[in-house]
């Protein structure tokens, strides 16, 4: 995957870590999230298309969405499981915990 990220943020520091990241992950593709209104309708708009989300009547919930997890997908492995915090302590006893700095 060619990076192509230093559109979005000058953050050396981010830009490396998405490069590790994408590397070690191999993802389809990379979307930095800006937060706007567009992107978020946009993005609603695709779930609702792709059948992750089911918009919900707007009379009564305008705006609102379902999304289920998948039954698949919502087993927790502890031993895979890390915390990313400043503190080791926040991570909880069953938790395995990385400094995010790493």
């Amino acid at each position: 995957m060619e990076c192509t990220y230093s559109k979005y943020t000058s953050n050396r520091k981010i830009l490396t870590w998405v490069g590790k990241v994408a590397k070690l992950c191999r993802p389809k593709n990379v979307v930095f999230v800006e937060g706007s209104r567009d992107e978020y309708d946009r993005l609603c708009e695709q779930l609702v298309q792709s059948g992750t989300f089911i918009r919900l009547n707007e009379e009564k919930r305008p705006n609102s969405y379902l999304a289920r997890s998948d039954p698949r997908d919502v087993a927790r492995v502890e031993k895979a499981t890390y915390i990313c915090t400043s503190k080791r302590e926040d991570a909880g006893e069953t938790n395995n915990w990385e400094d995010p700095r790493v």
